[in-house]
Order: C-alpha cells, then sequence, then structure tokens
C-alpha cells in the first residue's frame, strides 16, 4: 500500500498483491471479462492497431479506481503535478498495472501455511509411510480431490469465476483443525470468508500445492515404473521356476518309466 498526494490530499493506492483481497480482485476481473475487444487486443495481444489517447485515458481512470480511494473527479480532471511529490495519472497507472496479469511464485513465495485475521489455515496433511514415502495430501477425501481439481481446472482457464473458483478451492485444501472431516457447509461458509482473504495468502498457498503435486506425480510415476519392473522380475522369476521344475519332473518320469534293458 502506498500513500500518493493529489492537490495537497493523501490517498492510498493498493499496489501490492497483499494489499487486494479476492473480492476486490474479483471486481478487476468482472472489468476484464467486460472490456471491449479493442482494449483486450491493445493489452494482451500484439496487435498494434490505433488507439486514441482518450479511450487509454478512460481506462487508466477506471483501473485506478479499482485500485485505489481516490476521487474519481480528482482522476479525470484534476491530477495537475505542481510539486515534487505530486503524482500524475501515468504514476499511478503504473502502480497498479500489474493486476492486470497474475502473481508469480518469486513475487510471494508458497508455503503449505496461510494466514488470514490472525488465524493459521493448514494445507490438508500429508502422511509418511513406514518406508519414508510421502502420502500428499493423505487426509483429504475423494470429495476434496475431485471438487478442487476442478476448481483449478477452471482457475487455470481463467473463466469468468476464476477468484471465486481460488475462494472455494483454497477453503477445500485448508483449514484451521486438521481432524477437520469434509463437510460442504464448512467449506462454503469458508469460500465466503476467503473472499476477503489478501491474494498473496490464497496464491502462497496455490503456489506450494502446485510445486508438491507435480513432486508426487514424479514420484508415482517412478513408484509405477519400480513396480512395473519389480512386477515383471517377478513374472521372470516365476517363468523360470516353472521351467525347472518342469524340466526335473522330466527326467524323473524318464528314470521311472523308462524300460531297461538286459
Amino acid at each position: 500500500m502506498v500513500s500518493v498526494t493529489i492537490l495537497d490530499n493523501k490517498y492510498q493506492v493498493r499496489n501490492e498483491w497483499k494489499d487486494n483481497t479476492i473480492r476486490q480482485m474479483g471486481k478487476a476481473q468482472e472489468y476484464i471479462s467486460n472490456m471491449p475487444e479493442w482494449l483486450k487486443n491493445y493489452l494482451y495481444t500484439d496487435e498494434e492497431a490505433p488507439v486514441s489517447d482518450q479511450k487509454l485515458l478512460t481506462f487508466y481512470v477506471d483501473w485506478i479506481e479499482l485500485f485505489s480511494d481516490i476521487p474519481r473527479e480528482y482522476l479525470e480532471s484534476e491530477i495537475e503535478v505542481t510539486e515534487t511529490n505530486d503524482i500524475s495519472l501515468l504514476e499511478l497507472f503504473g502502480l497498479v498495472s500489474k493486476f492486470l496479469g497474475e502473481p508469480n511464485e518469486d513475487e510471494i513465495g508458497s508455503d503449505k501455511v496461510i494466514n488470514f485475521k490472525g488465524e493459521e489455515y493448514h494445507l490438508i496433511e500429508s502422511v509418511f509411510t513406514a518406508g519414508g514415502v510421502e502420502k500428499m495430501l493423505a487426509g483429504a477425501t475423494y470429495k476434496h480431490f475431485s471438487e478442487s481439481q476442478a476448481l483449478a481446472t477452471l482457475f487455470q482457464k481463467k473463466q469468468y469465476r476464476k477468484w471465486e473458483y481460488l475462494s472455494k478451492m483454497t477453503a477445500i485444501l485448508f483449514r484451521s483443525d486438521k481432524n477437520e472431516m469434509y463437510d460442504e457447509e464448512a467449506v462454503k461458509m469458508r469460500a465466503d470468508m476467503f473472499k476477503d482473504l489478501p491474494v498473496s495468502e490464497a496464491y502462497r498457498g496455490y503456489f506450494f500445492l502446485g510445486k508438491h503435486i507435480e513432486v508426487l506425480q514424479e514420484s508415482m510415476a517412478i513408484s509405477l515404473m519400480e513396480r512395473k519392473a519389480s512386477l515383471s522380475e517377478a513374472r521372470a522369476k516365476k517363468s523360470l521356476k516353472t521351467y525347472t521344475g518342469k524340466e526335473k519332473l522330466t527326467r524323473l518320469l524318464k528314470r521311472v518309466f523308462s524300460i531297461g534293458k538286459d
């Protein structure tokens, strides 16, 4: 959060991911989803079609308004840089332009614990087998997995309700009581509460989960390969044993039933 001065008045601009909640980013996503085609092309493609300054300035005002408490009338007409500590419209837009994209792990990190209003919420715990193999999200039920996987897919596709998906996905996989069993009503209440979760916390958990699922998938692939090799070796030994047994039986039968010559 930064404080900016406009005409001797101070205002707040939410310029960091931690300053914005899932609910607030949902409003920004709604704006993106409804923006005109020319603006989408200008922002998200390499198209070089000319865009008027007036159109761009209107967009700057809209976007800054979403992330600050600066009155719109100031943004539209009153901003004038007269002192060294005054700030221009373009500088304001530069503070919040990052929110047209998404956070990355280098910015906010990853963790299996997220914090909300002084309380810690932990990712569903893993357990370790006697052999030391980690079973990721071992405390999760089929319901946990199926719902969170579906929501993750929708979230990655950047659908209109993506921030709502992130809120519910976090509510399913993170909980303050490690012994909590899956409960639809509890998840719904937590998802509603997590709409006010800072984006940085939600993404921190999301990045941690994604990274460890990749490790888990690699581990599973290696385990399957080792299991396949083990089964192949067992089948080979069984075949060899069967063949050797038949050979011995054949020799025995030959000795028993052979006709001796005088």
